[in-house]
């Protein structure tokens, strides 16, 4: 286990240091403000504007903000005097001029690297046959999914994901109280795990239960938020398209009300874990979903890939064509801007995206993979209840 362990560690920092995606630049950039005294983020950003070299809104929620902020903090020194000057560069050749920047990419990636490997760990905790605690672990480390998500995209989803994993621990100790915490703080970083309280109200043995479990989550987001609460805040995060995007499509929305209605007129034993997997089949399914909401639900497929090996090739055709359908975007970050921390000669090499075109319609295709997905999503929701994957 320790030389699994190494072996996945080394291969991680390999990822990290030499492969850049620009959004971590932008929200470490932004992020970078709390060490200046900046609290309100959001309004500070729109206020000043105009006289910002990089002008975009923070889109995170305020624990993002904190907890970059409060590690570019403390980890100031071991940064050097360069990084404020790189963070702040929006020229167009700012990726290249750098010699420090694979130093900059690891250090600003080390938190995720922590976080990614106490996940590996945490899985285990599900499982009581050694064997199924080593699958659990093997199959998180070395999967490629993961690794281009938190590595490659630079996917600072995985603070809420790891706060979802530890609810669920606390849902497999019968400790509702403290899982409905933990999602509450899970929705300080991004506001997905909201959308489980209706399942954790029928999960409540009376109604104070019932709306103890529903009450806390809410209440403890809006103790986070409370001291941001602006037009700003409003207008950059709450209301920001990584916040809404789910909501776009009226397929989406009316599959969730039938599992929550089927919840609450059929199953007689609501078991959250299949829910909590089937929320997000049916997002990813219907909506115009983002790549990097895949880390969302990856550690729990996992656990059903080691509890039903049946289902683990399906997952793992499912994963492809999910990460097939960015690769179709016109969009370079996606695929060849990647690399262009060597050369900006990647400028000049043309995308899928233009190759395909000279095929077969790539908009057309990105239909048709999203269409297969929502069917083997389908099926995989349907295998999970006849089956009742999880206890």
């Amino acid at each position: 286990m320790k030389k699994i362990l190494l072996l996945a560690i080394v291969l991680r920092l390999l990822v990290a240091a030499f492969i850049f995606h620009p959004d971590i630049k932008t929200y470490s950039y932004q992020a970078s403000f709390l060490k200046k005294g900046v609290f309100n983020i959001y309004t500070y950003l729109i206020e000043n504007k105009k006289t910002l070299p990089l002008k975009d809104n923070f889109v995170y929620f305020p624990l993002t903000y904190l907890t970059l902020g409060g590690y570019q903090a403390v980890l100031s020194p071991v940064f050097g005097v360069g990084f404020d000057s790189w963070l702040t560069n929006a020229g167009v050749n700012s990726f290249v001029r750098y010699p420090q920047i694979f130093k900059y990419l690891i250090l600003l990636k080390l938190p995720y690297l922590i976080l990614d490997i106490a996940i590996a760990f945490l899985l285990m905790r599900f499982f009581e046959n050694k064997e199924e605690k080593k699958k659990a672990f093997i199959f998180w480390l070395f999967n490629p999914f993961t690794i281009v998500l938190i590595y490659v995209f630079s996917n600072i989803d995985i603070f809420p994901v790891i706060l979802t994993i530890l609810a669920f621990l606390m849902l497999k100790k019968q400790k509702l109280f403290s899982a409905s915490l933990l999602l509450g703080l899970a929705s300080g970083f991004k506001l997905y795990p909201l959308l489980f309280i209706p399942f954790l109200f029928l999960a409540g043995r009376n109604l104070k239960e019932k709306l103890m479990l529903s009450l806390t989550p809410l209440i403890t987001f809006g103790l986070i938020v409370l001291p941001f609460i602006s037009p700003a805040f409003f207008q950059s995060a709450l209301v920001s398209g990584l916040t809404t995007g789910i909501f776009t499509s009226d397929f989406a929305t009316l599959a969730l009300s039938l599992l929550f209605f089927y919840a609450v007129m059929i199953d007689k034993k609501i078991n959250l874990f299949n829910y909590w997997i089937t929320l997000f089949l049916i997002i990813f399914s219907f909506a115009l979903f983002h790549i990097q909401w895949l880390l969302w639900v990856a550690p729990f497929l996992v656990i059903l890939s080691v509890k039903k090996p049946g289902l683990s090739r399906l997952i793992f055709v499912l994963g492809i064509l999910a990460f097939a359908i960015p690769l179709l975007y016109q969009d370079r970050s996606m695929s060849i801007s990647l690399f262009r921390i060597y050369s900006t000669w990647f400028d000049m090499l043309p995308t899928p995206f233009t190759f395909i075109q000279k095929i077969y319609d790539p908009i057309n295709l990105q239909t048709v993979i999203h269409s297969v997905l929502a069917a083997g999503s389908m099926i995989m929701i349907y295998k999970v209840f006849k089956k009742k994957e999880l206890s």
